[in-house]
């Protein structure tokens, strides 16, 4: 009766999966890299829009207001004293030109929130799916171990009165017999119930 427990949980040791123990500590650093890979996206859309609001100041600045202070000139009379009306000139052209500003930068912030948030939600679902697969992982390793305890502890206990390969064999045999057995009456059971 002895063996016959030996051998239920041998079997049992022998079918969990076979996951070294380095695993651990390489997905640990797998998943650092990620983290700083995502630090790394958010700085590079960062970067990359202030970028594109630093060349629309440059549009602003050199073709916006130029063509807007034309057009304003050619629509002002010749009568116009220009250096006594200037303060009242640019009072009424610089609000065109923030608002005009103010549109163009804000389609970019639009644009980059839209971005960042897609950036994050993406990161987020990873970083789930990693801490799972860190989890599966780290007990993995753990039964493992716990099996090379236990089957240390088997061969203190049995000695070389078991031959623990040849139980693990005779069991996956064992199994797939009776999993072939078990499609065989479902595919039987199928065809008497369909007619």
């Amino acid at each position: 009766m002895k063996y016959f427990y030996v051998f239920i949980f041998s079997s049992f040791l022998f079918s969990c999966a076979s996951i070294p123990s380095s695993t651990v500590t390489l997905t640990k650093e797998v998943i650092k890299e990620a983290d700083n890979m995502h630090q790394l996206n958010v700085s590079l859309v960062n970067r990359l829009f202030d970028e594109r609001k630093e060349k629309i100041n440059l549009f602003i600045e050199d073709k916006y207001t130029p063509t807007l202070l034309k057009n304003f000139e050619r629509l002002l009379p010749d009568s116009l004293d220009y250096k006594k009306e200037l303060p009242n000139i640019l009072n009424s052209i610089i609000p065109i030109i923030n608002r005009k500003k103010d549109s163009l930068q804000s389609v970019l912030d639009i644009q980059k929130q839209d971005i960042l948030n897609q950036l994050n939600a993406n990161y987020s679902d990873y970083n789930k799916a990693t801490t799972s697969l860190q989890n599966l992982i780290n007990s993995a390793v753990k039964v493992k171990t716990t099996e090379s305890d236990a089957l240390q502890a088997i061969d203190q206990l049995t000695g070389d009165k078991i031959d623990i390969k040849k139980v693990e064999s005779t069991i996956n045999q064992s199994i797939d017999k009776t999993g072939n057995a078990l499609n065989k009456l479902i595919n039987l059971e199928k065809v008497i119930t369909e007619k």
